[in-house]
């Protein structure tokens, strides 16, 4: 639930006319998110010489599974543009040149990524949320009517695996009849991570009157920086 970021990015020092056929990963194991980026070229030093170069995708990948994971190489043929000094040069004129689409083939890292499982001993109320969350909830009132509805409305918040967050469970007594849960969220993917809300709202009717006690409600994730579970409480 950790997520890792990939960028796949290309190196050039010619003109490109394009590609003649490209194959990328399927990210085997992981959840992948794409971030929007900029696709404008820049220019970065490698190896002592200077290169154009293009992100030509940029992902967040949040693995699924325990265990070594493989991230498959980027193949690509791309089509160069040369320039050469002609041989069949004008006796009057002199020398002219020769462009040629050139087609070369090149090819990404495998990259391999080890997976740890989470810690054992995770409480009842964790159901796969990893990040850095918080939650906020809203009651209606202390007196209702019986035969009457009421929404309980919680929202959790934060950077993390949110896609993945699943609604609270929320402790009603029997003669509470609960329906379905209606589900709200803002998401927004940059470099950083996954951040916003997901919103949970629980629409219920009171159908006996009475006095009755709500245990709080409970969302539990894991802090992988703090590497252990944090559990948030409503009030009861």
């Amino acid at each position: 639930g950790e997520p890792i970021r990939a960028t796949l990015k290309l190196y050039y020092r010619v003109n490109l006319r394009g590609d003649n056929g490209s194959k990328f990963p399927s990210f085997n194991g992981f959840w992948a998110q794409e971030i929007e980026q900029d696709a404008q070229p820049q220019r970065e030093r490698y190896n002592g010489k200077v290169y154009e170069t293009r992100v030509l995708y940029d992902y967040l990948l949040y693995p699924q599974q325990v265990g070594t994971l493989s991230i498959d190489p980027v193949e690509m043929t791309v089509v160069a543009q040369v320039v050469v000094q002609s041989r069949h040069a004008d006796p009057f004129f002199g020398g002219g040149r020769e462009v040629f689409n050139v087609p070369r083939k090149v090819q990404s890292q495998r990259a391999t990524v080890q997976v740890k499982a989470l810690p054992a001993g995770a409480p009842a109320s964790f159901s796969g949320a990893v990040g850095n969350f918080t939650m906020d909830t809203q009651f209606p009132s202390e007196r209702i009517a019986a035969n009457s509805g009421a929404t309980v409305t919680v929202k959790i918040s934060g950077t993390g695996n949110l896609t993945f967050v699943q609604a609270p469970k929320l402790p009603l007594p029997t003669s509470f009849e609960q329906y379905n849960v209606k589900t709200t969220e803002s998401i927004n993917t940059s470099a950083s991570g996954i951040s916003g809300y997901r919103q949970f709202e629980y629409p219920f009717i009171a159908r006996a009157e009475g006095a009755y006690d709500i245990e709080p409600i409970e969302f539990t994730y894991f802090d992988p920086q703090r590497v252990q579970y944090v559990t948030l409480k409503s009030k009861p």
